[in-house]
């Protein structure tokens, strides 16, 4: 259960069919099942949370600049990605740098974008 948890990120579609994008993992496996919260990065458009953008040197998978869009932010069930690893849907990439888990998680709470049930969820699962 350790292989997902805050600072991992994922690259996997949000649902069968959908394009694949990196997602960060924003807390700790927690409850019964087990669930995390990630959330997904995204190629900036004009209707991009600007909150927090990530430039080439955040991560090893950022190649150009991106943008985390907090309205993507949700509960998944560690047991689902990790049968999504394994059945090949769901890639697991380098972690976070602690800094930017702290930069993200800083934009979770701030963005407008950032559903309020998941901003709770998150804010009181954090050290």
């Amino acid at each position: 259960m350790d292989l997902v948890r805050a600072g991992s990120t994922l690259y996997l579609s949000e649902f069968p069919g959908a394009k694949a994008h990196l997602w960060l993992v924003l807390t700790d496996p927690h409850g019964n099942p087990p669930e995390i919260v990630a959330v997904m990065v995204r190629t900036p458009k004009t209707f991009t949370d600007e909150t927090c953008i990530l430039n080439v040197g955040d991560h090893p998978f950022i190649e150009h600049k991106s943008s985390v869009h907090y309205s993507t932010a949700q509960r998944f069930r560690v047991a689902a990605i990790l049968k999504r690893a394994k059945d090949g849907h769901c890639d697991l990439r380098e972690d976070m740098p602690r800094k930017l888990l702290a930069r993200v998680r800083s934009g979770l709470r701030e963005s407008v974008y950032t559903v309020n049930a998941v901003r709770d969820y998150c804010v009181g699962h954090w050290p």
